[in-house]
């Protein structure tokens, strides 16, 4: 369990690195670049991603769970994805002027076809990627995530000041794959040259097959909005929907993320162990929770003023869609977990037959709301419908597959509703006052900070279960032993044994 903590500690570091250097990024080039360019961005890296899942193959989750891995598992998959890849680039390359006349704008042709690179890199990051977290080593991950980060940023702005428009995001993306693949390999204990075979193909093929076929559902059911708001309404419109599912999945793609890398190790070790999966998989999800609702409800809260200081006022309209969309993160923050449990438990077929029925609705219901409103509201409320929909859905998989303790996941949730309702009180009393102007890049710092401060306060007055996180008594005892003043407040109402 104390390799479960060091790692889940650098994952969190490594993510909080990450989001400066993001909101770095997205400050500026929402000022060197127009919304229209970053739509035709965003529509081709939609379009990408969809052979990304095909070319990842499920490959990377493969060589995480396999109980017996040996070389030869090691040099099949690599055989395979590069297979993958070079066909999937030549597909792209071939058929990227189609692409820029179904949408009518001759630049999508090079944009795809630099993206389009990544199928040919990729596949030296997958195998090192997957073998440092299957070892637990996030230590190492982390240092190889941010150099690329801060190159692929680099990269992505010095091309932004050049005007070189939405080429220089597809240049600094390649930039970032290609650090991440040396900077793993290098990180690696064994350094060996990667041979490829195909000797264990039915094996891999048997696990990548199931989740290659879920990926790219899934990928096009979470993709659909910039591809069809942009063919229906226009790049700039497939822009501003993207900006603000962007500001939303902040939680989900650098917080998630960081729980998710760590979680599917750490549930897949204690499987191997025979160790219960319940307790851990409960006190990862009220933990979730007691960030994730916090997060949504202030990000709510302050839409234009976030928007704002990240993006500049030409971004507005943006905002408007952003509280309409955490509505999704709330629900999706208790039940988005439930997959990676099932996959970390070998169940890799439970995990393909809960998306193939989920992803097709989501694709139908959000297509169908840009078809009849052509509207972007109608668009973020399609989003939340979907959450509403699938959330008991998923949690019902969850149930059949491992039992839930239903009285410690209610407990645990209500202990996340009483920390965000107590952090949440003054910026919803300032906003309500307020009328709901803006409060001004200075004015919403400090509710920032009061409301972060009365969170770390909630957690531990409220007795959440987090208060008693390993991690989170570790910081706690550093604090009050630096300052310590703060031993009455942090500790007084800590749970009696």
């Amino acid at each position: 369990m104390a390799s479960v903590y060091r790692a889940l500690s650098f994952s969190f570091l490594e993510r909080i690195v990450l989001v400066g250097v993001m909101l770095v990024s997205y400050v500026l080039i929402a000022r060197l670049l127009t919304p229209e360019e970053i739509g035709i961005y965003s529509v081709a890296m939609a379009l990408i991603a969809i052979g990304q899942v095909v070319r990842d193959f499920g490959i990377g989750n493969f060589l995480i769970q396999e109980k017996n891995l040996t070389k030869e598992h090691i040099r099949t998959a690599f055989g395979i994805s590069f297979l993958i890849g070079g066909t999937l680039f030549a597909v792209f390359a071939l058929g990227a002027p189609l692409v820029a006349r179904f949408y009518s704008d001759e630049r999508m042709t090079w944009i795809v076809r630099i993206i389009a690179l990544n199928f040919l890199v990729m596949p030296f990051c997958t195998i090192s990627l997957a073998l440092l977290r299957r070892n637990m080593q996030f230590g190492r991950l982390m240092h190889v995530n941010v150099a690329a980060a801060v190159v692929g940023t680099a990269v992505t702005l010095g091309l932004a000041f050049a005007r070189f428009g939405p080429q220089s995001l597809a240049w600094g993306a390649i930039a970032t794959s290609m650090v991440t693949g040396i900077g793993a390999w290098i990180a690696r204990n064994e350094r060996g040259v990667f041979l490829p075979s195909l000797s264990e193909w039915r094996k891999v093929l048997t696990f990548g097959g199931q989740s290659a076929g879920v990926a790219v559902v899934t990928t096009i059911a979470m993709d659909i909005n910039d591809l069809v708001v942009a063919k229906v309404l226009g790049f700039a419109p497939a822009a501003i929907i993207n900006r603000a599912n962007g500001l939303v999945s902040l939680f989900s793609q650098q917080v998630m993320g960081a729980i998710r890398s760590v979680a599917l190790p750490a549930f897949a070790q204690a499987h191997r162990a025979n160790e219960k999966l319940e307790p851990l998989y409960v006190s990862t999800v009220t933990a979730v929770t007691a960030i994730a609702w916090p997060f949504y409800g202030f990000v709510a809260l302050h839409a234009i003023d976030i928007m704002r200081i990240m993006f500049g006022p030409q971004w507005d309209e943006a905002a408007r869609l952003v509280p309409i969309l955490c509505l999704t993160g709330v629900l999706a923050a208790t039940c988005n977990l439930a997959l990676t449990l099932a996959i970390a438990m070998g169940r890799n077929d439970v995990a393909t037959k809960t998306d193939l029925v989920a992803q097709p609705v989501r694709a139908a219901i959000l297509v169908a709301a840009v078809l009849l409103f052509r509207s972007l509201e109608a668009v973020a409320w399609a989003a939340v419908l979907v959450n509403v929909l699938s959330t008991p859905y998923f949690l019902w998989v969850k149930n059949k597959l491992l039992p839930t303790d239903k009285a410690a996941m209610l407990k645990g949730l209500t202990a996340s509703l009483a920390v965000t309702l107590g952090c949440l009180a003054l910026p919803a009393t300032v906003v309500l006052l307020s009328e709901g102007r803006p409060s001004g890049p200075l004015g919403m710092v400090v509710q920032a900070l009061v409301t972060g401060v009365v969170w770390v306060l909630a957690v531990f007055w409220l007795r959440h279960p987090l208060s008693e996180d390993r991690i989170v008594v570790r910081v706690r005892d550093r604090a009050v032993a630096a300052v310590p003043l703060l031993g009455p407040l942090l500790r007084h109402r800590s749970r009696p044994p």
